[in-house]
């Protein structure tokens, strides 16, 4: 499923219960009985709820209602939400009131006969949703283009989502985690069989931007032999199959839903996916060797010289 809501408007109260409306009737014009999964965009839950709360949070009802009318459905979504503690961790913030709290960019997976599942993003942006401690004053400026002031907890490691009865072992992956190749990887070490992305892509307004954002996608189907399913809002939702071909997408800034029978099958671990990003690291290697190299032999020509 896909959007095309401005992302610097989204988080407004007043639109969050229009989109989430609009999502599940785009998702109910598309789906059957044989479908399995829905994947909607980054922060599509964008509402300030809590974590422990989101079940029973008012404005997400009609969520947890399509999901119960559809129990063979697994919802895998965006999630903007947060945590109180009583005490300090490493990356809680403290709020006038005197508590704590971290704050979450997270996928979610929701199935009506199961637990919910969460994974928190791992790779954050630098600037919008990560700052070191000696760059917190610019913290407003960073907001504007998508983050939290005071940034957001991360996991250490990458997850899978898996449902009882459903072929799809997902890797959630969150926006800017496509761009990490060996990252990416690391979920189909874990089992994964289908690449999950979800995104904003309007950040950038209709520029290269969002246009090489999916090109990462492809390089990660290439590298995996994984199939990816692409869910972007105000990006390219697309479906691409192992080989880095899209075989069905909806452009910049359009609205609707994109169905398709994606095998479930579990490939066989590629030589990148065992290995990672050798490649790089040979050739860092050799470019170290001949730096070196190069600067033995200035300072061998400036003694040949200076003996002259």
């Amino acid at each position: 499923m896909y959007t095309n809501v401005d992302p610097y408007q989204k988080f407004e109260s007043v639109s969050i219960a229009n989109q989430i409306k609009k999502l599940i009737e785009l998702s109910e014009s598309a789906i059957d009985s044989n479908t399995k999964i829905v994947l909607w965009p980054e922060t599509a839950l964008s509402a300030q709820v809590a974590l422990n709360e989101l079940s029973i949070a008012p404005v997400y009802q009609p969520v947890f209602n399509f999901i119960n009318r559809h129990p063979n459905i697994t919802l895998i979504t965006g999630v903007e939400t947060y945590k109180i503690f009583t005490e300090p961790t490493e990356y809680t913030q403290k709020t006038t009131q005197g508590f704590y709290y971290e704050s979450y960019n997270a996928a979610v997976a929701l199935n009506s006969q199961s637990s919910i599942q969460f994974y928190y993003k791992s790779k954050l942006v630098p600037g919008v949703e990560t700052l070191p401690s000696f760059l917190k004053v610019l913290a407003p400026l960073f907001e504007k283009f998508g983050g939290t002031t005071g940034g957001y907890t991360k996991d250490v490691q990458s997850k899978i989502f898996k449902t009882e009865k459903n072929p799809y072992m997902s890797a959630p992956i969150i926006c800017y985690e496509s761009v990490y190749g060996a990252y990416v990887a690391s979920y189909i070490k874990k089992g994964a069989n289908l690449i999950s992305i979800i995104t904003n892509d309007g950040w950038w307004g209709n520029t290269a931007g969002h246009k090489q954002h999916l090109a990462y996608a492809k390089l990660r189907a290439i590298e995996t032999r994984t199939w990816v399913a692409r869910s972007a809002n105000t990006g390219i939702s697309a479906v691409i199959n192992p080989y880095g071909k899209i075989l069905i997408s909806k452009g910049w800034d359009k609205q609707g839903s994109i169905k398709f029978a994606i095998p479930s099958t579990n490939n066989k671990q590629t030589f990148y996916v065992s290995y990672g990003d050798y490649l790089y690291k040979i050739f860092s290697v050799i470019a170290v060797i001949l730096i070196i190299w190069n600067f033995v032999e200035k300072i061998k020509n400036r003694k040949s010289k200076t003996s002259k």
